[in-house]
């Protein structure tokens, strides 16, 4: 354990409480400091929305190069990939994966999107009560995203591999040893992928095209595949979810949203931070560092807890209140280097379905919620919805 010149609190944030609902544990990190050492995870805890910012644009001291995961083997295992990167590293990798998700390779396929959105919508309002994540939230990038990506698996596959990638980063504990074989299959799985067995035109076939052309080795360009399948199912699929549950039971911000179309980015934003699907990634501290007061030393590890900072109600009035008119800035995509590459994507998907439901959706009733359990992810793993035209 680390000499200790600050708050330390006796709590795990992979407990199977901190899992199902981490608001009261952020909240308690929160209030005991800028930076609260958790002995049982051996690490640091940064909860407040200024500190998990600053943390994030400072990438030089809270560096991913060694790994973004709270246990030495993922970061082993990951350390070629985009987000476990720094520096020119990160930055080429980065600039690559930008030529199919940016914002302007992102607006060449919003007809397609759209419209699938609009199927989609039409489906649920013709049929009886539906599942939230599985039949509205999934669906839209289920069809979308796991065609472009261009490799040759199913989307169940796709989406059991990212959960269990994200379930990889906790401790070594029974979730994170459980999630691993799962995840060395995906890592095992794109080392043998090479120009032939991905779809031309892909996202796929743009990191084999990089590596023609100098700017990857193979082993980068295969293993950046993952930056594509991991990232851009799981995540958007619960900011989703998070949305229909949150118009469902604001009956008079569903009212706004049908009436002034021009809202929708706001509540797509909102709906972002409330759900806040990344729970938290780790970073290594390459030198001592002082938070609002606490010096983190070198050599230690710090939890940067993005979904904790969005609920800070310092940075945020009725943090757990879906608004429409709140000022946007929260960290639900990151911020900083390592902002979100999918981003656009996301927003894309989000503000689509959303369209698409002021068309053609009069009410919305939702019930019967149940939470994911995921040592990274968090938010709506099922929940019953119906739509009335």
């Amino acid at each position: 354990m680390p000499d200790v010149a600050g708050p330390t609190l006796d709590v795990d944030l992979y407990s199977r409480e901190a899992l199902e609902d981490s608001t009261a544990i952020f909240a308690t990190i929160r209030a005991a400091g800028p930076a609260v050492w958790l002995p049982r995870n051996r690490m640091w805890a940064i909860g407040r929305f200024d500190d998990v910012r600053a943390a994030l644009r400072n990438d030089e001291v809270f560096v991913s190069g060694r790994g973004v995961a709270a246990n030495p083997i993922t970061n082993v295992l990951g350390r070629r990939t985009t987000i476990s990167s720094d520096g020119e590293q990160h930055t080429s990798q980065r600039r690559v994966l930008m030529r199919s998700l940016g914002a302007r390779p992102v607006a060449a396929i919003r007809d397609h999107v759209e419209q699938e959105a609009r199927r989609i919508v039409d489906e649920l309002l013709a049929g009886p009560a539906f599942d939230g994540s599985a039949d509205f939230a999934s669906a839209l990038p289920i069809r979308v995203v796991a065609d472009l990506v261009g490799i040759n698996v199913t989307p169940k596959q796709a989406l059991r591999w990212a959960s269990n990638v994200f379930d990889g980063t906790g401790p070594l504990n029974r979730r994170t040893i459980a999630a691993l074989p799962v995840a060395i299959g995906l890592l095992l799985y794109t080392l043998r992928l090479n120009e032939r067995n991905v779809r031309p035109g892909s996202w796929a076939a743009s990191v084999f095209e990089a590596h023609r052309n100098g700017e990857l080795n193979r082993l980068q360009a295969r293993q950046m595949v993952l930056d594509f399948v991991v990232p851009s199912l799981d995540t958007t699929i619960l900011a989703s979810s998070e949305l229909l549950w949150q118009l469902g039971r604001d009956p008079d911000s569903w009212s706004r949203l049908r009436a002034d179309r021009s809202l929708i980015a706001a509540a797509v934003v909102e709906a972002v931070r409330l759900a806040s699907p990344v729970r938290l990634f780790t970073r290594y501290v390459t030198r001592d560092v002082d938070v609002g007061g606490v010096t983190i030393p070198a050599g230690t590890r710090a939890a940067l807890l993005y979904a904790s900072a969005n609920l800070d109600e310092t940075r945020f009035p009725e943090p757990e209140r879906f608004r429409l008119d709140r000022p946007s800035g929260h960290l639900g995509w990151g911020n900083g280097p390592h902002t979100c590459v999918g981003l656009h994507l996301a927003k894309l998907e989000m503000q689509a379905l959303l369209a698409a439901m002021v068309e053609r959706v009069n009410g919305i009733e939702v019930w019967g919620a149940t939470r994911t359990r995921n040592n990274a992810l968090q938010g709506l793993a099922s929940f019953n919805a119906r739509f009335t035209a």
